[in-house]
């Protein structure tokens, strides 16, 4: 349980990174900022694999709402003059999206 929430909860700062860079996409920089304040709630807090249930079916609810198509992350992609600096971003944030995708992908 624990693990699964670190593993998105990094996903989620690696996103909010990306994204203050670029000074965009801000309605997503808060969901991902609150999915992050749930996961250290529960983190700290979480006794019960009920806690824990209730804690991914927000953080799931949280997803599907920043993940629409045309407005969300799933069509984001990071541009940059810089050629390589726009690869190496988006690389990431496609892995990102992957990891999320995976976690989530069962509640979806």
């Amino acid at each position: 349980m624990e693990q699964t929430l670190l593993v998105i909860k990094d996903a989620y700062v690696r996103l909010v990174k990306i994204l203050k860079e670029k000074k965009d996409l801000e309605h997503i920089i808060r969901q991902a900022k609150a999915s992050i304040e749930l996961i250290e709630i529960c983190l700290l807090d979480c006794e019960s694999a009920e806690q824990y249930r209730k804690t991914m079916m927000e953080l799931s609810s949280i997803y599907r709402e920043i993940d629409k198509p045309r407005v969300g992350l799933s069509d984001y992609f990071f541009w940059d003059d810089d050629y390589d600096k726009r690869i190496v971003v988006n690389n990431e944030l496609d892995g990102i999206k992957d990891i999320l995708l995976k976690e989530f992908k069962r509640d979806i």
